[in-house]
């Protein structure tokens, strides 16, 4: 049976106009905080994670706006051993959920995705998902509610607020995270019965990119309000003001070889062979506000794919 394309709608997160089809859910790591993307996606995010240290980070943020007693995360999670101990006896005197995970084998980053793809469904129907929550089983191991077969289906996606531009190793750490969640939801979608919620997408919002995996298949991609580099064209201040990306794009084959078939880019190719070490398609240009990325289905591998940004949405760093 021949399957459905897949629409994705990566500017939704940014626009004042419209809310994203999808509700989901900010994840905070221990990187410096894009605050340009971070203020525009948090207006239609329905809950707030904080990996360990990233809570200093938030704090910091909110204290320099005289928010750190106002605007405050959903909860904070991880091994802790990163936290400051004011951030962390600030956030407990305001309430905020504090979940200590030991665990070594596992990364903050990881133990947040599991914790919301576990919780989703209470997160969806705007419960406290840590009320009642032990300590020993933040992952609902031994009690994993299901949604009854007449709930409304629905998936919580994902928005990591972390960081491509520091140490190399922790850059590749954050794509294989996103590499790894999409697995997973993946195999669980193939196994899970039909009455569970099905678990949502990944998003990467980095300091100047918006990245997300595209499993083999037809991929439609939704990406108004482009800044395109048009020959002869001026753009005024007020178009410049709309635009939430940047031309550029990337689509890199992260599991191994495969074939590709790109539509809307100024370099379209059909059934491209592309690999690491071989041919990618890097800093190739969007051409028009429909882009399909078609991947190989037969090869069965997934494509990593990312986005620049617009102006007004990278990360601003201090001179």
């Amino acid at each position: 049976m021949a399957q459905s394309d897949l629409e994705w709608h990566p500017a939704s997160f940014f626009r004042t106009d419209i809310i994203p089809t999808t509700p989901f859910a900010i994840l905070i790591l221990n990187q410096p905080i894009n605050e340009n993307a971070f203020d525009a996606v948090r207006r239609h995010a329905c809950y707030t994670i904080i990996a360990d240290g990233g809570a200093n980070r938030y704090y910091d943020l909110m204290k320099s706006r005289s928010l750190e007693n106002i605007d405050l995360p959903s909860c904070i999670l991880g091994d802790l051993d990163s936290i400051h101990p004011q951030v962390l006896t600030h956030y407990k005197a305001h309430h905020v959920p504090i979940l200590h995970d030991p665990d070594q084998y596992s990364t903050d980053f990881t133990k947040c995705i599991r914790f919301l793809r576990a919780h989703a469904h209470s997160i969806l129907a705007q419960e406290n998902p840590t009320v009642g929550v032990d300590n020993h089983d933040l992952y609902m191991t031994s009690h994993l509610t299901v949604p009854s077969a007449t709930a409304k289906k629905q998936q919580l996606d994902i928005v990591v607020l972390g960081g491509l531009g520091g140490r190399v190793d922790q850059g590749f750490s954050q794509v294989h995270h996103l590499y790894a969640a999409y697995e997973e939801k993946r195999q669980s979608t193939a196994t899970a019965p039909t009455s569970q919620a099905q678990a949502g997408d990944l998003y990467l919002l980095s300091e100047e990119s918006l990245s997300f995996i595209l499993p083999p298949g037809v991929n439609v991609i939704h990406t108004p309000l482009t800044h395109q580099q048009i020959p002869n064209h001026h753009y005024d201040e007020e178009e410049k003001g709309k635009f939430v990306f940047s031309e550029n794009v990337g689509i890199i084959p992260l599991s191994g070889p495969t074939l590709i078939t790109l539509t809307g880019f100024e370099w379209d190719v059909k059934r491209w062979h592309t690999e690491i070490g071989g041919q990618l398609s890097t800093s190739n240009h969007i051409r028009a506000d429909r882009l399909e990325v078609d991947v190989d289905v037969d090869i069965n591998r997934a494509v990593l794919f990312s986005v620049e940004l617009g102006e007004r949405f990278k990360r601003v760093v201090a001179s």
